[in-house]
């Protein structure tokens, strides 16, 4: 009976001394597991939510593929362009394949669209003026359904410049044109 005494008090003072050694281990894993989404019970009320002039919100681009699937060259890529990853997303690495591909195909469609509108004058333009212009038109062609897959279709094809101009095109030139307008020439 005194060797089994012995051996359940070693066992307890083992895990004694083990348990919160195992719980400092554990902790890190528990700070940065993913938390989940807000419930919509808790979510504050509309009126609360609003308050003031709440700054105009971006357009959200639909979520396709499997979140957290952008291969590491994607990523890099978006770095290169500072982009900043935007809700839901927490970090570039949030993003799907697909998502990713079609971030950097709708970069490209936006330099290119405001080459074509302005006729090359879009690179005099002051840095921030052309960084909003692009921010604007690259939020403009991920959330419109339409533009979006014309930018893709566009981007699939080798990028042939100049872009095709149709009506899709012009809702991507309307977003330029916000932002410059042609100079006037003397007739």
């Amino acid at each position: 009976m005194g060797v089994i005494r012995a051996i359940v008090a070693a066992i307890w003072g083992l895990i004694r001394w083990l348990g919160p050694v195992t719980l400092l281990l554990l902790m890190p894993w528990r700070w940065f597991r993913r938390r989940p989404a807000a419930a919509p019970a808790l979510a504050a009320a509309p009126e609360v939510q609003a308050g003031p002039e709440v700054e105009d919100t971006w357009p959200e681009m639909p979520r396709t593929g499997r979140p957290g699937t952008a291969t590491d060259e994607q990523v890099e890529a978006l770095m290169a362009l500072r982009v900043v990853p935007a809700p839901p997303c927490r970090d570039l690495h949030d993003y799907s394949r697909e998502e990713a591909a079609a971030i950097l195909d709708a970069i490209a469609f936006a330099r290119e669209v405001a080459s074509q509108v302005t006729g090359g004058e879009d690179e005099e333009a002051p840095p921030e003026a052309f960084t909003a212009l692009l921010n604007d038109l690259v939020a403009e062609t991920l959330s419109d359904d339409e533009l979006r897959s014309f930018a893709l279709r566009w981007a699939k094809s080798g990028k042939p410049t100049p872009i095709r101009e149709n009506t899709t095109f012009d809702k991507a030139r309307a977003v330029v044109l916000r932002y410059w307008q042609p100079h006037e020439t003397a007739s």
